[in-house]
């Protein structure tokens, strides 16, 4: 079958569409269910070290004390959400409200408020400024709680030569290490059931190629890194790569999808399959008639 054949048939079928939306609505309430659990959490640990900082410094105010708690919590998790914009450029909020990103924003956010409870605690020692301000305590812990908590004791060598953290920084970065990866594996889950239904049957490489190419120019503040990375991409597959063009196009739409995000490729393939429709069907090269062959 060829590509324009393909440009003419549905990406899906209403069998796969079914269970497509099947599978979303089951993620979607899946992440509700965790993001409520995740809020309750929050609001019972916030809770708690509210009783705690009230007992400890009872000429606080009672709201001024739960606010600076619950700042303190969005700042943390705010830094956690900034560590996933950097890593999943393509869609950083479907990224963020899955299961194991929302435990990552709430793990960044737990952090803060055991920071928090330690300034509180020990202002002197640490942060003599803060003693007086719970604000900018709340600040100081959602902002920097992940510095303090990723800090080491002190380092050991080993007979092998090698130097090992000792503190809580092994134990933090293997936890946030895990969960990272739980984010990456289902990211990667959705990103190939979507590149695979949109260009599988796909085989004409080099009107493909040429199509990204162009459509980068709708691109206003695409960066020159991206530019040249896709761009580095469509090179090697031009040049050096011996896959078939099925798997070419696949791989084209990967790097294409992380540079344009979900909505922008999803356009972009129904366009590319409206081009390709558009294109005059390449003529069948004539069969050369075989000549006779002589009697023995």
């Amino acid at each position: 079958m060829t590509s324009r054949e393909n440009a003419t048939k549905d990406s899906q079928d209403p069998a796969k569409s079914q269970n497509a939306d099947d599978r979303k609505r089951s993620r979607s309430h899946s992440a509700a269910f965790m993001a409520s659990l995740a809020y309750l959490f929050s609001l019972l640990a916030s809770a708690v070290l509210g009783v705690w900082i009230d007992h400890r410094s009872p000429g606080t105010s009672h709201y001024a004390i739960v606010a600076c708690i619950l700042a303190s919590f969005f700042f943390g998790a705010l830094v956690g959400f900034s560590e996933i914009l950097s890593r999943y450029r393509d869609e950083p909020l479907l990224a963020a409200i899955t299961e194991a990103g929302l435990a990552y924003l709430t793990l960044n956010g737990l952090i803060s408020l055991i920071a928090f409870a330690v300034l509180r605690e020990y202002p002197d020692k640490i942060f003599p400024g803060l003693q007086k301000d719970i604000f900018l305590t709340a600040v100081t812990a959602g902002f920097g709680g992940m510095v303090i908590f990723r800090s080491k004791l002190f380092t050991f060598k080993s007979s092998d030569g090698n130097d090992y953290a000792i503190g809580p920084a092994i134990v933090l970065d293997t936890i946030l290490k895990m969960i990272d990866s739980k984010i990456d594996r289902r990211r990667a889950t959705d990103r190939q059931q979507r590149v695979f239904d949109a260009v599988f049957g796909i085989e004409d490489f080099p009107s493909v190629a040429n199509y990204f190419e162009a459509s980068l120019l709708s691109f206003q503040n695409l960066s020159q890194d991206d530019k040249t990375q896709i761009s580095s991409v469509i090179d090697q597959y031009r040049k050096t790569t011996n896959w078939p063009n099925t798997l070419k196009v696949l791989g084209l739409g990967f790097a294409f999808l992380t540079i344009a995000g979900e909505e922008n490729f999803d356009l972009v393939i129904f366009n590319l399959k409206r081009f390709l429709l558009s294109r005059p069907p390449t003529a069948p090269q004539p069969q050369q008639p075989v000549p006779p062959q002589p009697n023995p």
